[in-house]
Parts: C-alpha cells; sequence; structure tokens
C-alpha cells in the first residue's frame, strides 16, 4: 500500500512518524526531521505526512521499519492502505 493511517489521541501532545530501512537506518526522505509534527490532534484516520513526501509510494516492494516519536499521545492502532 501508499497510505499509512493512524489512530492517534495526541489532543494534548504530539505525534510524529519516522520509516527505517531494514537495517534500522533513517530514510532521509521520511527521516524524523522530514516528519510533519502533528499536535493537539484525536483522529482516527490520521495520514502522516514528510516534508518532500505526501504518501509511501516511493518505498513500495521495500522493507520498512516504523518509528513513532509520542509525547504525551496515545497510539491505539496503524495500517498501510492501497
Amino acid at each position: 500500500g501508499d497510505k499509512l493511517e493512524l489512530n492517534v489521541d495526541a489532543k494534548n501532545g504530539q505525534v510524529k512518524v519516522e520509516l527505517l530501512d531494514a537495517d534500522g537506518k533513517s530514510i532521509p526522505d521520511f527521516s524524523g526531521k522530514a516528519s510533519k509534527v502533528y499536535q493537539a490532534v484525536d483522529e482516527l484516520r490520521l495520514q502522516p505526512r514528510w516534508k518532500d513526501r505526501e504518501n509511501l509510494s516511493a518505498l513500495k516492494g521495500k522493507v520498512v521499519r516504523l518509528k513513532f516519536h509520542l509525547k504525551n499521545a496515545r497510539l491505539y492502532a496503524f495500517q498501510v492502505k492501497a
């Protein structure tokens, strides 16, 4: 799939998503620095964005790891959709 969706409650905090390669190294276009920080959100289907990327289409067919940065937030679920 090419869309990441989060069920997250960060009404009093913040959340951002970083993508890592199979070895655990940050992927430049999807790094923590490139990730948009979402503050004061409570979303059932939040679709995170990165500075130069709106979705995961550039990573199709690759093994990746997700790293969630949460501050005063709760992540209930996530999914990758087509």
